[in-house]
Order: structure tokens, then sequence, then C-alpha cells
């Protein structure tokens, strides 16, 4: 089985949700088939290749403005399906929207089956941004994109052979967008050997790529609602944040607010997760199975989490991570974990358990095999 992969991000460097299931993905998918990848953007081929084990291309390429939500040019799309023909490539997989756009779907019969990763739930990004909107027209903006992207990615849900999602709660969102999209579960995972469990710190974490919106939006969310409603007991500990790109914004905030330190981008996590006692988790926006909460499990962090910052996620609440949703709710079971170490350390370990019982990246993209050995008995 020949697979030609084309995603708009480049698999390394691993520094984002995105990125890290890419990469582990292609790397599982290499060990098992023939794989060649192509990225979307400009970069350098060679090392990518190189620290990849495959073939890997870079062709940068940009969307157009037009009625669709993402358009390109034929160029484009013959690019992709040259690329994939040279390969001699049996199956096409496509790396969320921006990818299957690019194959020119779904506007075209592709001349091969299609498997679309994170590729159909993009659109509730634009709704959630429209609940949080600060003005009327920023909401209808965003209210128009989401109306502009649903309609699109429902119609990439039938023409894919198969839609890859995170979890079981978007196999249900799914069959409400396209009931007759054919749908398989391959979660996110932790290379659990990489993150390990250490004593606990005494500062409170948040990893996550800033340049994504609901990323930013959560660490000013904890910073102006969360940490202000702390007991003075706890109003020394430092809000310690790693992630790329924070924007001039989240600078700021750091001026203005000592207990808030930006790490920028931090090549080993382990580290920073070892100077944590909690990790917090105050997503209001986003998408998908959160691989920032399942590392600090697996760094035997305590979590405390919005209900949607850990969604897809397969827990018991109060047993590996902790839940609450207003600012006064959080802050208080921030203070409980911080009062009792006993049980802070109870539910790192439960949480730890968890994710080498279930989300071990090997496990969670195990079902990726079924689908290419059952398009291989189809397709010889």
């Amino acid at each position: 089985m020949r697979i030609a992969l084309v995603t708009p991000v480049p698999p390394l460097p691993a520094d984002s949700g995105t990125r890290i299931r890419l990469n582990q993905i292609i790397r599982f998918l290499s060990r098992r088939y023939e794989i060649a990848v192509l990225v979307l953007l400009a970069g350098d081929a060679a090392s990518v290749s190189r620290q990849l084990g495959v073939p890997v291309t870079f062709h940068p390429v940009k969307a157009r403005r037009g009625v669709r939500p993402i358009t390109f040019d034929e160029a484009t799309t013959r690019a992709v399906w040259q690329f994939a023909a040279e390969w001699k490539a049996d199956v096409l997989q496509v790396a969320m929207p921006f990818a299957a756009a690019a194959a020119g779907l779904p506007h075209m019969q592709p001349p091969l089956p299609v498997i679309l990763d994170e590729g159909c739930f993009h659109h509730l990004r634009f709704l959630r941004e429209a609940r949080w909107a600060p003005t009327v027209a920023t909401r209808a903006r965003a209210l128009l994109r989401w109306w502009r992207l649903r309609r699109f990615e429902r119609q990439l849900a039938t023409v894919a052979h198969t839609v890859v999602v995170v979890s079981e709660d978007e196999v249900a969102m799914l069959r409400q967008l396209e009931p007759t999209a054919r749908v398989v579960v391959v979660p996110n995972g932790v290379d659990t050997n990489a993150v390990y469990p250490s004593p606990p710190g005494d500062a409170l974490l948040f990893v996550g790529l800033l340049s994504y919106a609901p990323n930013r939006d959560a660490v000013r969310f904890f910073v102006t609602e969360i940490l202000p409603r702390l007991s003075p007991a706890f109003r020394d500990l430092e809000f310690l944040v790693a992630g790329n790109d924070p924007g001039s914004d989240l600078e700021d905030l750091a001026r203005k607010e000592p207990r808030l330190r930006l790490l920028g981008f931090v090549p080993d996590l382990q580290p920073v997760y070892n100077r944590a006692a909690v990790f917090v988790n105050p997503m209001r926006g986003g998408m998908g199975t959160r691989l920032k909460v399942l590392e600090a499990m697996a760094a035997g962090k305590p979590v405390v989490s919005t209900t949607l910052g850990a969604e897809g996620l397969d827990f018991t609440p109060g047993r590996e991570l902790l839940l609450a949703d207003s600012p006064a709710a959080f802050a208080e079971t921030i203070q409980g974990l911080l009062a009792d170490a006993d049980r802070a350390c109870e539910i790192g370990r439960a949480g730890r358990a968890l994710v080498e019982a279930r989300y071990r990246w090997e496990t969670c993209l195990a079902p990726f095999e079924k689908v290419y050995k059952e398009l291989s008995f189809r397709h010889g």
C-alpha cells in the first residue's frame, strides 16, 4: 500500500497539537506502508525527510478569495494529484480542510480513495468565537464563517472514503453533520516514554501554541478572571505559560501581571512540568482531543480544566481530572489541590494510569491499520 499524505503544516518541529499528531501518524504509517508527504508550505524538505525517514516535498501554495471558504487555483490541484501520481499512490490522506481544498475537494470526484483526518469540525471554532465576540460585527463575521465552513466540511465528508475523528463525541457530531459519512475514531495520544511523573512543584502551568487564538484567550481568561480569585495564601504562585508566539497582547499582560511568566517555545517540556503543582486548562474555545491535557496527565500533574477543555477525553470527573467552568469554581478547585497534597498526588497518579492504559500513541493509532487493510483488500 502506497500512501500520499498532504498537509498544510509541516510535521516538524512538533511544537503544537496538530504537528505532534501529524508527526506520530507519519511515523506510525511509515512502519507499515510506503508513504510520501507533501507539505503545502515552503521549507527544508531534506531536513524534515531525514528526521522522519520518508520522502517529503514542500510546495508553497496560497488560498484565493472566493465564495467558498477555502479556494485554490487549478494549478494547485494539479500539483497535488501529480504528487500522488508520481508516488504511484493507492490512497490520498489529507490533513484538515485546507489540504482537502488544495486537492480540489469536495468539488471533484477524486481518482483515489481519500482519507480525511481532522477535516470536519473546524467550523465549530467560529461558532465558539461568536459566543465570546466583543462586538456585534465580529460576532456576525464569525457566524458567517461558521456557516460557510460547516457547509464545506459537510460536503468533504460526502466525498471522503473515510473521515477520521479523534473521539466518540465527534462521531456523534459527524452523524448530525453528514449521516452517510464513513467514520473511524483515531484519538490523540502521548509518548509516555518522553513524559514522566515528578514530585509536585510550586507553580501553575499552561502549555499551548499561543498563535492559536483559543489558547491566547485561555491565558487572558485565567489571568484576568481566575488568578485574582485565589486567596492571599496562594497569590504569590507563578503562572507559567509555555508556548510560541504570545503576541503583543499577552506580552503587555505579562508586564502588568508579574505572576504571569511567558516562557516561549520550550523544546523539552519535562523540566517545566517538574515546576508545576497544578496544570490548568481554562479553554473556552477550540476543538479536538486536548493533547496538552493528556501530556500533563502523563507527567503526573493534577489537571483542572473547563468542560470544553477536556472535550473528547474518556475520563471520570473527580478521579483523573477535575472540571470547573466558572472563574470562582476554577480558583476554588485549584486552591483545594494546593491545600491537599495527598489529593493532588492521587489525581496525578490516576491521570498517569489512564494515559498508560488508553492513550499511548501505538494504541491510539491502531485503527488506521484496519482502514488501510480494508482498502488494500478492496483495491488489490
